[in-house]
């Protein structure tokens, strides 16, 4: 798009459409679309759909594997508020404020003039405008970045080589909590300009019904079964690592289970105790980031057989 074209943007009223939307389809057909991609978060959602109606942005706080990201970008669907419905990054702590906002080439400019279409590459804070954005990890952001996005949730325009560019958006992010390595905090004025929602583990029903629904899914294509017991057992392991004061990773705990099974499967067999272990194991020696990660594995999952 040319710079003056993008200089010429007239306003969004982004509240006023996400309204709009929720109001047509009605809060229950909301939910049950949302149903339909994932369980045990309607009570999130709603806290952020009653957010981005007043105008206010949002953070989802909570451990990996929870499903912050698949949250926002179902949210984002669902509403459609714009094609495509959302801009995503994936943030970084090497993030420039010029990786958010975009630049100018200054050698098309000489070449080919200011409203060239490749004089001005925009970046997502432009590209949101009329629809969502959803930062990926967005306490991965540095302070030099944080002060870009603060500027544009501030003002609603991108300043780039002093070119005020109209930029409306609603802003959904996502969040490790701060003891995760790697991230930043929060400057206090960019808090300020959020609303930060917890995402709470499942208790051990919604759990079960998540991880059936989940490991499912993952072996529709081959036709594979998914024993109760070794959901159960799942859940059972997740409540041994709570109790150490880990908390499993859904999207773990999926694909050890579907792993497992589509190993078995492949093999002609029954699944195996060994088998699960041996998944288990491979999945979760990262997220744990201990020494003695595989110990604590066995030892949980020697746990959730016997207890």
């Amino acid at each position: 798009m040319k710079l003056g074209e993008l200089l010429a943007r007239s306003s969004v009223d982004l509240p006023k459409l996400v309204a709009e939307r929720v109001k047509a389809m009605g809060v229950g057909g909301f939910l049950r679309e949302l149903g339909r991609r994932l369980r045990g978060l309607d009570r999130v959602a709603l806290d952020v759909l009653s957010a981005l109606m007043v105008g206010r942005h949002v953070v989802l706080v909570g451990p990996v594997g929870l499903g912050k990201t698949t949250l926002a970008e179902s949210i984002a669907e669902i509403l459609n508020l714009a094609n495509p419905p959302y801009v995503e990054v994936a943030c970084h702590s090497h993030m420039t404020a010029v990786d958010l906002t975009g630049d100018i080439d200054v050698a098309v400019v000489l070449q080919a003039g200011l409203d060239h279409p490749l004089a001005y590459i925009p970046g997502p804070l432009v590209e949101a405008h009329g629809r969502i954005l959803i930062l990926d990890e967005i306490n991965r952001l540095n302070p030099y970045s944080q002060a870009a996005l603060l500027q544009a949730l501030q003002e609603h325009y991108v300043v780039v080589r002093g070119y005020r560019i109209r930029s409306d958006f609603a802003m959904i992010g996502t969040a490790n909590p701060s003891e995760y390595e790697g991230v930043y905090e929060l400057s206090e004025a960019l808090a300020d300009r959020v609303k930060f929602v917890e995402l709470e583990y499942p208790d051990p029903d919604v759990l079960k019904a998540i991880l059936q629904w989940k490991v499912e899914e993952a072996l529709e294509h081959i036709g594979a079964v998914v024993p109760e017991y070794v959901i159960e057992l799942a859940v059972k392991f997740a409540d041994s690592l709570r109790r150490v004061g880990v908390t499993a990773s859904i999207r773990a705990l999926t694909y050890s289970i579907a792993g497992a099974v589509a190993e078995s499967w492949a093999e002609g067999r029954g699944l195996t105790f060994e088998g699960l272990r041996r998944h288990f194991r491979a999945n979760f020696a990262r997220q744990l980031r201990r020494d003695d990660a595989e110990e604590l594995v066995d030892r949980a999952l020697s746990r959730a057989v016997n207890g």
